[in-house]
């Protein structure tokens, strides 16, 4: 395994999607790695075009949650982001990220998670565990802190080690 140059993040806005983002940015970073930040939504029915169907995301609350993150991702951040749309419904979007993720070359996913347990997790799945389980890269999930606080770790000493293993020494 070698350091990432390009780093995928889907997000859905919630909170776990967030602290995604803000460790995507650590490890961007350190490593010199490009962001880009994926988001899969539901393709209108009536958009024939990639224009047409960019156009209605941007017009939707989606595409102006996307365009705040990432304005307000680049203003805390040393790394440049970049948006990514990929079409799909919520059974797809597994298939979308792993499809993003071949397509564009990525050699990380960061990607957070609800830590569902029990018949919630039954019943709707886990998008990080389909997406793990056939990713092409490497996948680090990221829960967020139940008190919403925002990860705090220290990128400068993120270091990988003779065995291409990313920690943070003591």
């Amino acid at each position: 395994m070698h350091a990432p140059s390009k780093i995928l993040v889907p997000v859905d806005f919630s909170e776990p999607s967030r602290a995604a983002l803000e460790y995507a940015g650590l490890i961007g970073a350190r490593f010199g790695a490009e962001v880009d930040v994926l988001h899969v939504w539901r393709r209108a029915d009536n958009a024939r075009s990639k224009e047409e169907l960019l156009a209605e995301f941007m017009r939707s609350e989606a595409g102006h949650k996307m365009m705040e993150w990432l304005a307000s991702f680049e203003l805390r951040s040393d790394v440049e982001a970049h948006g990514r749309l990929a079409s799909g419904v919520r059974g797809d979007v597994p298939d979308a990220i792993v499809g993003t993720v071949e397509s564009g070359a990525y050699d990380l996913i960061v990607m957070g998670t609800h830590g569902r347990q029990g018949l919630s997790h039954l019943l709707h799945g886990s998008v990080a565990e389909k997406v793990m389980s056939r990713a092409t890269c490497p996948v680090v999930t990221i829960r967020a802190p139940d008190d919403g606080a925002v990860l705090a770790v220290d990128a400068d000493r993120l270091e990988l080690d003779e065995r291409n293993v990313w920690s943070w020494p003591s």
